[in-house]
Protein backbone atom coordinates (compact mmCIF):
# COMPACT_ATOMS: atom_id res chain seq x y z
CA UNK A 1 0.00 0.00 0.00
CA UNK A 2 1.19 3.50 -0.47
CA UNK A 3 0.53 5.83 2.02
CA UNK A 4 0.68 10.06 2.68
CA UNK A 5 1.43 11.49 6.31
CA UNK A 6 0.38 15.01 6.19
CA UNK A 7 2.30 16.72 9.36
CA UNK A 8 1.53 20.05 10.13
CA UNK A 9 3.38 20.47 13.83
CA UNK A 10 6.39 18.98 15.57
CA UNK A 11 3.66 16.43 17.69
CA UNK A 12 2.38 15.34 14.19
CA UNK A 13 5.59 14.11 13.48
CA UNK A 14 6.10 12.13 16.34
CA UNK A 15 3.14 11.16 17.05
CA UNK A 16 3.37 8.82 13.53
CA UNK A 17 7.31 8.24 13.64
CA UNK A 18 6.97 4.71 14.83
CA UNK A 19 3.55 4.38 12.33
CA UNK A 20 5.35 5.45 9.85
CA UNK A 21 8.49 3.16 10.46
CA UNK A 22 6.59 0.34 10.88
CA UNK A 23 4.46 0.41 8.05
CA UNK A 24 8.01 0.83 5.89
CA UNK A 25 9.33 -2.14 7.54
CA UNK A 26 6.05 -4.36 6.39
CA UNK A 27 6.93 -3.36 2.96
CA UNK A 28 4.80 -0.39 2.31
CA UNK A 29 5.47 2.91 0.83
CA UNK A 30 5.40 6.38 2.93
CA UNK A 31 5.87 9.83 1.77
CA UNK A 32 5.95 12.29 4.34
CA UNK A 33 4.41 16.14 3.53
CA UNK A 34 5.02 18.47 5.77
CA UNK A 35 4.12 22.34 5.81
CA UNK A 36 6.76 25.36 6.82
CA UNK A 37 5.15 25.85 10.30
CA UNK A 38 6.95 26.19 13.62
CA UNK A 39 10.10 24.02 14.21
CA UNK A 40 8.51 21.17 12.18
CA UNK A 41 11.17 21.23 9.45
CA UNK A 42 13.87 21.37 11.39
CA UNK A 43 13.09 18.35 13.49
CA UNK A 44 12.07 16.60 10.22
CA UNK A 45 16.18 18.04 8.91
CA UNK A 46 17.32 17.00 12.03
CA UNK A 47 15.92 13.33 12.23
CA UNK A 48 16.52 12.81 8.53
CA UNK A 49 13.35 12.47 7.24
CA UNK A 50 12.71 12.65 3.37
CA UNK A 51 9.73 15.38 2.85
CA UNK A 52 8.13 17.36 0.80
CA UNK A 53 6.83 20.95 1.50
CA UNK A 54 2.57 21.47 0.32
CA UNK A 55 2.78 24.77 1.66
CA UNK A 56 3.52 27.44 4.41
CA UNK A 57 2.42 28.98 7.39
CA UNK A 58 0.30 32.00 7.22
CA UNK A 59 -0.03 33.73 11.17
CA UNK A 60 -3.06 36.51 9.54
CA UNK A 61 -6.41 35.40 8.86
CA UNK A 62 -6.04 36.70 5.47
CA UNK A 63 -2.98 34.87 4.99
CA UNK A 64 -4.73 31.81 5.68
CA UNK A 65 -7.61 31.73 3.34
CA UNK A 66 -5.79 33.28 0.48
CA UNK A 67 -2.55 31.01 1.42
CA UNK A 68 -5.41 28.01 1.14
CA UNK A 69 -6.11 28.01 -2.43
CA UNK A 70 -2.38 27.53 -2.78
CA UNK A 71 -2.06 24.55 -0.57
CA UNK A 72 -4.89 23.14 -2.32
CA UNK A 73 -3.61 23.18 -5.72
CA UNK A 74 0.31 21.43 -4.24
CA UNK A 75 -1.90 19.04 -2.35
CA UNK A 76 -3.75 18.19 -5.24
CA UNK A 77 -0.51 17.68 -7.51
CA UNK A 78 0.98 15.82 -5.25
CA UNK A 79 -2.16 13.01 -4.73
CA UNK A 80 -2.62 12.95 -8.36
CA UNK A 81 1.23 12.14 -9.08
CA UNK A 82 2.28 9.84 -6.34
CA UNK A 83 -1.66 7.86 -6.21
CA UNK A 84 -1.67 6.76 -2.78
CA UNK A 85 -3.88 4.61 -1.20
CA UNK A 86 -4.25 6.18 2.09
CA UNK A 87 -3.94 10.08 3.13
CA UNK A 88 -3.12 10.16 6.66
CA UNK A 89 -3.41 13.82 9.11
CA UNK A 90 -3.95 15.03 12.25
CA UNK A 91 -7.48 16.20 10.79
CA UNK A 92 -6.34 17.94 7.75
CA UNK A 93 -9.48 18.83 5.05
CA UNK A 94 -6.74 19.37 2.11
CA UNK A 95 -5.73 16.04 2.93
CA UNK A 96 -9.59 14.16 2.68
CA UNK A 97 -10.53 17.10 0.19
CA UNK A 98 -7.94 15.34 -2.02
CA UNK A 99 -8.92 11.84 -1.10
CA UNK A 100 -12.53 11.97 -1.35
CA UNK A 101 -11.34 13.58 -5.39
CA UNK A 102 -8.80 11.11 -6.21
CA UNK A 103 -10.38 7.68 -4.58
CA UNK A 104 -8.16 6.98 -1.78
CA UNK A 105 -8.88 6.58 1.60
CA UNK A 106 -8.46 9.53 4.30
CA UNK A 107 -7.74 9.01 8.29
CA UNK A 108 -8.02 11.76 10.81
CA UNK A 109 -6.95 11.50 14.28
CA UNK A 110 -8.70 14.74 16.27
CA UNK A 111 -8.03 14.86 20.26
CA UNK A 112 -9.35 18.11 20.98
CA UNK A 113 -13.50 18.42 20.94
CA UNK A 114 -13.26 21.87 20.98
CA UNK A 115 -11.93 22.66 17.26
CA UNK A 116 -15.09 23.33 15.79
CA UNK A 117 -13.69 23.76 12.16
CA UNK A 118 -12.46 19.94 12.44
CA UNK A 119 -16.02 18.71 13.46
CA UNK A 120 -18.03 20.93 10.63
CA UNK A 121 -15.53 20.75 7.89
CA UNK A 122 -13.09 17.60 8.26
CA UNK A 123 -15.19 15.00 10.12
CA UNK A 124 -17.82 14.82 7.61
CA UNK A 125 -15.86 14.11 4.55
CA UNK A 126 -13.09 11.83 6.20
CA UNK A 127 -13.19 7.89 5.88
CA UNK A 128 -11.73 6.84 9.11
CA UNK A 129 -11.95 9.25 12.18
CA UNK A 130 -9.26 7.63 15.33
CA UNK A 131 -9.62 9.17 18.80
CA UNK A 132 -8.60 8.66 22.09
CA UNK A 133 -11.33 6.31 23.90
CA UNK A 134 -11.87 8.95 26.46
CA UNK A 135 -12.69 11.58 23.90
CA UNK A 136 -16.39 13.01 24.34
CA UNK A 137 -17.82 13.40 20.85
CA UNK A 138 -19.19 10.86 19.32
CA UNK A 139 -18.96 10.50 15.31
CA UNK A 140 -20.31 7.25 14.28
CA UNK A 141 -19.66 4.40 12.70
CA UNK A 142 -16.71 6.02 10.70
CA UNK A 143 -15.13 6.59 14.44
CA UNK A 144 -12.36 4.43 16.25
CA UNK A 145 -11.27 4.73 19.58
CA UNK A 146 -8.51 3.66 20.91
CA UNK A 147 -6.58 3.26 24.14
CA UNK A 148 -4.51 5.99 25.84
CA UNK A 149 -3.49 9.44 24.00
CA UNK A 150 -1.60 9.73 20.80
CA UNK A 151 1.42 11.04 22.67
CA UNK A 152 1.72 7.66 24.08
CA UNK A 153 2.73 6.79 20.75
CA UNK A 154 6.24 8.43 21.28
CA UNK A 155 6.12 8.98 24.92
CA UNK A 156 5.58 5.45 25.93
CA UNK A 157 8.46 3.65 27.94
CA UNK A 158 8.70 1.11 25.26
CA UNK A 159 9.24 3.40 22.49
CA UNK A 160 11.09 6.66 24.26
CA UNK A 161 14.47 6.39 25.79
CA UNK A 162 15.66 9.89 26.94
CA UNK A 163 19.20 10.99 26.54
CA UNK A 164 20.88 11.75 30.04
CA UNK A 165 23.50 13.29 28.17
CA UNK A 166 21.69 16.23 26.57
CA UNK A 167 21.76 18.25 29.85
CA UNK A 168 25.38 18.17 30.10
CA UNK A 169 26.06 18.48 25.84
CA UNK A 170 23.70 21.88 25.90
CA UNK A 171 24.92 22.98 29.43
CA UNK A 172 21.71 23.33 31.13
CA UNK A 173 21.76 23.23 34.57
CA UNK A 174 20.11 22.00 37.50
CA UNK A 175 17.88 21.85 38.41
CA UNK A 176 15.89 23.13 35.87
CA UNK A 177 12.26 24.41 34.84
CA UNK A 178 11.04 24.68 31.28
CA UNK A 179 8.55 27.22 30.41
CA UNK A 180 6.70 27.22 26.92
CA UNK A 181 4.65 29.78 25.35
CA UNK A 182 2.59 29.40 22.26
CA UNK A 183 2.43 32.34 19.41
CA UNK A 184 -1.41 31.78 19.45
CA UNK A 185 -1.98 32.30 15.46
CA UNK A 186 -3.26 28.80 14.76
CA UNK A 187 -6.79 28.28 13.44
CA UNK A 188 -7.71 26.84 16.61
CA UNK A 189 -6.69 29.32 18.75
CA UNK A 190 -8.21 31.93 17.79
CA UNK A 191 -10.61 33.93 20.72
CA UNK A 192 -7.88 32.35 22.91
CA UNK A 193 -5.19 33.50 24.79
CA UNK A 194 -2.32 32.32 27.35
CA UNK A 195 0.07 34.05 29.28
CA UNK A 196 0.78 37.93 28.60
CA UNK A 197 4.05 39.48 28.49
CA UNK A 198 4.06 41.22 31.81
CA UNK A 199 2.99 37.73 33.37
CA UNK A 200 5.80 35.80 31.75
CA UNK A 201 7.88 38.20 32.84
CA UNK A 202 6.71 37.37 36.78
CA UNK A 203 6.61 33.66 36.27
CA UNK A 204 10.69 33.76 35.49
CA UNK A 205 10.82 36.16 38.54
CA UNK A 206 9.34 33.76 40.50
CA UNK A 207 10.53 30.54 39.76
CA UNK A 208 14.19 31.45 39.65
CA UNK A 209 15.13 31.73 42.83
CA UNK A 210 14.36 27.83 43.21
CA UNK A 211 16.09 26.41 39.97
CA UNK A 212 16.99 27.69 36.64
CA UNK A 213 14.52 28.78 34.03
CA UNK A 214 14.39 27.90 30.43
CA UNK A 215 12.30 29.43 27.78
CA UNK A 216 10.96 27.76 24.82
CA UNK A 217 8.26 29.98 22.77
CA UNK A 218 6.66 30.39 19.17
CA UNK A 219 7.03 34.32 19.32
CA UNK A 220 11.32 36.27 19.37
CA UNK A 221 11.32 36.76 23.29
CA UNK A 222 12.02 40.61 24.13
CA UNK A 223 15.37 41.04 25.23
CA UNK A 224 15.02 41.08 28.72
CA UNK A 225 14.08 37.29 28.61
CA UNK A 226 15.93 35.80 25.94
CA UNK A 227 19.25 34.97 27.92
CA UNK A 228 16.50 32.33 29.49
CA UNK A 229 16.18 30.87 26.22
CA UNK A 230 16.57 26.94 26.18
CA UNK A 231 19.75 26.00 24.22
CA UNK A 232 18.78 22.69 23.17
CA UNK A 233 17.86 21.87 18.85
CA UNK A 234 14.02 21.16 18.82
CA UNK A 235 14.53 17.30 18.47
CA UNK A 236 15.89 17.24 21.50
CA UNK A 237 12.74 19.05 23.59
CA UNK A 238 11.50 15.38 24.81
CA UNK A 239 14.74 14.56 26.72
CA UNK A 240 15.03 18.47 28.09
CA UNK A 241 11.40 17.76 29.40
CA UNK A 242 11.76 14.04 30.90
CA UNK A 243 15.03 15.61 32.41
CA UNK A 244 13.49 18.47 34.00
CA UNK A 245 12.13 19.04 37.81
CA UNK A 246 9.35 21.50 36.53
CA UNK A 247 7.28 22.72 33.27
CA UNK A 248 4.69 25.60 33.01
CA UNK A 249 2.85 26.82 29.84
CA UNK A 250 0.01 27.95 27.89
CA UNK A 251 1.09 25.30 25.17
CA UNK A 252 -1.55 22.28 24.52
CA UNK A 253 0.54 19.44 22.83
CA UNK A 254 4.17 20.26 25.84
CA UNK A 255 1.99 20.40 28.74
CA UNK A 256 0.94 16.45 27.67
CA UNK A 257 4.28 15.79 26.96
CA UNK A 258 6.05 17.32 30.38
CA UNK A 259 3.09 15.15 32.36
CA UNK A 260 3.52 12.03 30.58
CA UNK A 261 7.11 12.30 30.90
CA UNK A 262 7.07 12.50 34.78
CA UNK A 263 7.70 15.97 34.83
CA UNK A 264 5.73 18.17 37.39
CA UNK A 265 3.57 20.20 34.57
CA UNK A 266 0.88 23.18 34.92
CA UNK A 267 -0.88 24.01 32.05
CA UNK A 268 -3.11 27.62 32.16
CA UNK A 269 -4.55 29.40 28.99
CA UNK A 270 -8.30 30.35 28.27
CA UNK A 271 -9.43 26.68 27.05
CA UNK A 272 -8.68 25.56 30.80
CA UNK A 273 -12.46 25.32 32.49
CA UNK A 274 -16.01 23.32 32.34
CA UNK A 275 -15.61 23.17 28.26
CA UNK A 276 -11.85 21.79 28.32
CA UNK A 277 -10.84 19.06 26.27
CA UNK A 278 -11.40 15.34 27.63
CA UNK A 279 -7.66 14.64 27.37
CA UNK A 280 -6.40 17.16 30.03
CA UNK A 281 -9.31 16.32 32.18
CA UNK A 282 -8.26 12.46 32.17
CA UNK A 283 -4.47 13.79 33.00
CA UNK A 284 -5.79 15.71 35.69
CA UNK A 285 -8.61 13.72 37.37
CA UNK A 286 -7.72 10.63 36.93
CA UNK A 287 -3.98 10.38 36.98
CA UNK A 288 -3.06 13.41 38.29
CA UNK A 289 -0.15 13.90 36.07
CA UNK A 290 -1.27 18.05 35.35
CA UNK A 291 -2.56 20.74 37.28
CA UNK A 292 -4.98 22.70 34.66
CA UNK A 293 -5.37 26.53 35.76
CA UNK A 294 -7.05 29.61 34.05
CA UNK A 295 -6.63 32.13 36.85
CA UNK A 296 -3.17 33.89 36.63
CA UNK A 297 -3.07 34.54 40.55
CA UNK A 298 -3.60 30.55 41.03
CA UNK A 299 -0.68 29.81 38.73
CA UNK A 300 1.75 32.13 40.16
CA UNK A 301 1.02 30.47 43.38
CA UNK A 302 1.22 26.62 42.07
CA UNK A 303 3.85 27.15 40.12
CA UNK A 304 5.73 28.93 43.36
CA UNK A 305 4.87 26.12 45.53
CA UNK A 306 6.60 23.34 42.63
CA UNK A 307 9.32 25.36 42.37
CA UNK A 308 9.64 25.33 45.99
CA UNK A 309 8.83 21.72 46.99
CA UNK A 310 9.91 19.69 44.10
CA UNK A 311 7.88 16.84 43.41
CA UNK A 312 9.98 15.28 40.42
CA UNK A 313 9.58 11.01 42.60
CA UNK A 314 6.29 11.95 43.26
CA UNK A 315 5.52 12.64 39.06
CA UNK A 316 7.92 9.37 38.39
CA UNK A 317 5.59 7.18 40.05
CA UNK A 318 2.89 8.60 38.78
CA UNK A 319 4.03 8.12 35.59
CA UNK A 320 4.33 4.53 36.01
CA UNK A 321 1.60 4.20 36.96
CA UNK A 322 0.19 5.51 34.11
CA UNK A 323 1.55 3.01 31.31
CA UNK A 324 1.27 0.41 33.51
CA UNK A 325 -2.33 0.71 32.55
CA UNK A 326 -1.84 2.32 28.53
CA UNK A 327 1.07 1.50 26.90
CA UNK A 328 1.57 2.73 23.35
CA UNK A 329 -0.83 2.47 20.53
CA UNK A 330 1.76 1.88 17.80
CA UNK A 331 0.82 -1.64 16.60
CA UNK A 332 -2.92 -0.98 17.16
CA UNK A 333 -2.51 2.24 14.61
CA UNK A 334 -0.65 0.12 12.12
CA UNK A 335 -3.07 -2.79 12.16
CA UNK A 336 -5.74 -0.86 11.21
CA UNK A 337 -4.45 1.40 8.09
CA UNK A 338 -3.24 -2.09 7.15
CA UNK A 339 -7.15 -3.42 6.84
CA UNK A 340 -8.23 -0.13 5.10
Amino acid sequence: MRFIFELNHPKHYYQFKYVMRMLKDHGHDVLVLGRDKDVLLDVLKEEKVPFEIFGLHKKTMTGKVFGSFSILRNYWRIVKRYKPDVIVSKASYYGCRCARRFGCKSVIFPDSEVVSLTNKYVVPIASVVVTPETFGLDYGKKHVRIKGLFEDCYLAPSVFTPDPKVVEKYGLERPYAVFRFVGWFANHDVNNSGFTLEEKKQLVNAVSPYMHVYLSSEKELPEELKRYQLPTPASMIHSVLSEADLYLGDSQTMATEAALLGTPAIRSNSFVGPNDMTNFKVLENTYGLLRNIKEYEEVLSVVTDFAKNKRKEEWKAKRRSYYERVGDSNETIVDLLERL
